[in-house]
């Protein structure tokens, strides 16, 4: 049996979600956008299952949009939102890859780039960020749960800072770890866009969701037949869409009782380490409960990651989408001191987890770390 902690990479799909799934390829698996009664019908349960996300996300049904996960989505918000020819991009340098590269992209295309600074935890330096917002901002992008340490930003106050400086900055949050995890209300939060993925609670891979405020112009990556009202054309995933609905209700139904679960969880695994020397805790303070970053001192979190695999446990290093030189980019942002910046460990719960594979988890933790620790000295 495999214990699996390394959920902020993908998540097992539901079996609700499995069975909605398999019909929809085995059976009802007609072309939403042909003309026949079949095809219609399966149209309308884009529909309907765009309805019910929206709900959940205190949004109207035309301000969301599907696409293939949160990688497009992101780079649809980033690329397709900017109508001026030139100005400036604030972003944080603790941005996922997807939205980190794509900015990075707008550069070569003549826009200035300003990179906010991050805390030494996670979050974004809001103050610095919003310093370098001015009357040339044309986008500002500012994740709401970092991938890396769990930090939740505010990105309700964050937005409406930005807008009382420059009302016409297009705003962007990439929610695709916080959405399922914590309590989400876009319109609540103000953003212009605001991005999420199926494979991350429990849905399908390939399909994803952005949010694009009623009135916001935004231009297509890809043209073709004109789906989603021609921002994302191409053939839907029928199954993956209206599984992702499931997922979103799953998910948004138990948010406080899963926060509860994964809070005992951090605190099995602190218990477990608290006789293991000079390790520390990234995030403790407003931070995702699904997601535990640590950090070990002159080891390897890539050693760890396969230690621990011989106990069929399965955690993380960080972002799964991001290059080889990612963990130094995390390191920079976070200031992290030297002896810390290769022994990172991201360990992100889900709902399939058990106490009692917490409990097995933090104590071959500790034990990989201890022998570890032998083998240096010795």
């Amino acid at each position: 049996m495999v214990h699996y902690f390394d959920n902020c990479a993908t998540t097992r799909v539901d079996d609700e979600v499995q069975k909605i799934l398999s019909r929809y390829a085995a059976e009802i698996y007609f072309n939403p956008s042909a003309r026949s009664t079949y095809s219609l019908n399966v149209a309308n349960d884009i529909n309907t299952a765009r309805r019910d996300i929206a709900r959940r996300l205190g949004v109207n049904d035309t301000e969301i949009f599907f696409t293939s996960g949160g990688t497009e989505s992101d780079n649809i918000a980033i690329m397709g939102s900017l109508r001026a020819k030139r100005g400036n991009v604030v972003i944080s340098l603790i941005e996922h890859s997807a939205t980190y590269n794509a900015v990075a992209e707008l550069s070569n295309r003549g826009y200035e780039v300003r990179i906010a600074k991050t805390l030494a935890d996670g979050h974004i330096d809001a103050n610095d960020f919003i310093s370098k917002v001015d009357e040339q901002t044309v986008l500002a992008c500012f994740m709401h749960v970092s991938n890396e340490t769990g930090a939740i930003n505010d990105v309700r106050a964050i937005n409406a800072m930005i807008k009382a400086k420059n009302a016409d900055t297009v705003t962007f949050s990439d929610g695709v770890q916080a959405l399922g995890k914590i309590p989400v209300n876009i319109r609540y939060l103000g953003v212009d866009l605001y991005s999420f993925a199926s494979h991350k609670i429990h849905g399908s891979k390939g399909v994803g969701g952005l949010y694009v405020k009623n009135n916001l112009k935004i231009s297509p990556l890809l043209r073709g037949g004109g789906q989603e009202k021609g921002l994302r054309s191409g053939t839907e995933f029928v199954g993956g869409i209206v599984g992702f609905a499931k997922a979103i209700e799953l998910a948004c139904d138990n948010v406080a009782a899963n926060a509860h679960n994964f809070t005992e969880y951090k605190q099995i695994i602190r218990n477990a380490l608290a006789s293991v020397s000079d390790w520390k805790e990234i995030c403790t303070e407003n931070v995702s409960p699904a997601i535990m970053s640590l950090a070990f001192a002159d080891i390897k979190g890539e050693v760890l990651v396969h230690m621990l695999e011989k106990y069929d446990i399965i955690i993380g290093t960080g972002s799964a989408c991001s290059s080889k030189n990612k963990q130094s980019r995390f390191a920079k942002a976070i200031g992290l001191e030297a002896k810390y910046s290769e022994g990172v460990i991201r360990i992100s719960f889900s709902k399939y987890n058990t106490k009692e594979e917490a409990e097995l988890l933090a104590e071959k933790l500790r034990l990989c770390i201890t022998d570890l620790r032998k083998t240096m000295l010795g």
